[in-house]
């Protein structure tokens, strides 16, 4: 799986094991039942893969494959929604690398993605804030969104629009849509980055875009769709948390009946997880 700096390519399927000089038919094996696992959303699979992976790398201490298999653990962690795992792996791995005097910047990214989602805002902004200053554009702009999220969490607005203003020319399109969305409070705005996020199969970010739009519906019908429709999909990707949160307010939000039922019976399915 190649390296894929955005926020959204730490959740979505990219693809090409690691490679070494010379090649080692057990490590491109692991590496390629890796990355099938991780495009068939089996991310807990992938995980167990990759970690075979890290330790044929390991085996024939190969710092670029440590590294590769690493990364791609932590990220197939971060997708299975096992932050903590993430986040201890991907400080493992820089303390690993380091030793042989590498730096991968990388993993930073990893951690500081993996603080953001147990909500230690504090800390993943300071990390975050270390890359943004990359010479890699693609690392900077995916620091400088994940800075942006950050700061509408803490409703930080000069914060958000640092972090809107500061992505480039070259930034991921749904990221840009998104930071303005929320920075303009507009549906339609944070629609059209759902469905950019749906093009490029980063579910989890289509959802979090859907949610948004909700957010700043007017409408309390159109806001109820759209929370049970981010819930649904959030619940089919194992997102408990998030669908519990958006199915909740499809249900508080909701006139409809039919509706309101649908985000009861969803609910009653979390619970029995």
């Amino acid at each position: 799986m190649k390296r894929c700096l955005a926020m959204a390519a730490l959740l979505a399927g990219c693809s090409s094991p690691p490679k070494g000089p010379p090649d080692d038919a057990a490590l491109a094996r692991f590496g390629h039942a890796g990355e099938i696992a991780f495009n068939q959303e089996k991310p807990e699979q992938a995980a167990g893969q990759y970690r075979a992976a890290l330790a044929r790398a390991r085996t024939r201490d190969d710092a670029a494959a440590i590294a590769d298999a690493g990364f791609n653990l932590a990220t197939a962690q971060l997708r299975a929604g096992q932050p903590q795992a993430a986040l201890e792996t991907a400080r493992q791995l820089q303390a690993e690398l380091a030793r042989r005097g590498v730096a991968d910047p990388g993993f930073e990214l990893i951690a500081a993605t993996a603080l953001f989602r147990l909500n230690d805002l504090a800390a993943a902004d300071a990390t975050a804030a270390g890359l943004t200053g990359s010479t890699d554009a693609s690392l900077a702009n995916a620091a400088w969104f994940l800075r942006g999220l950050i700061a509408d969490a803490k409703a930080d607005r000069p914060g958000l629009e640092k972090a809107a203003g500061a992505l480039t020319r070259t930034a991921d399109a749904a990221d840009v849509a998104e930071l303005q969305a929320r920075l303009a409070h507009d549906p339609a705005l944070a629609l059209h980055a759902a469905d950019l996020r749906r093009t490029a199969l980063d579910y989890r970010g289509m959802a979090r875009c859907l949610a948004l739009a909700a957010r700043f519906t007017p409408d309390a019908a159109a806001a109820a769709d759209l929370y049970l429709r981010a819930g649904r999909s959030a619940a089919a990707q194992g997102e408990t948390a998030e669908a519990r949160i958006w199915l909740t307010e499809a249900r508080d939000h909701a006139a409809d009946t039919g509706l309101r039922q649908d985000a009861d019976e969803e609910l009653q399915h979390l619970a029995g997880r």
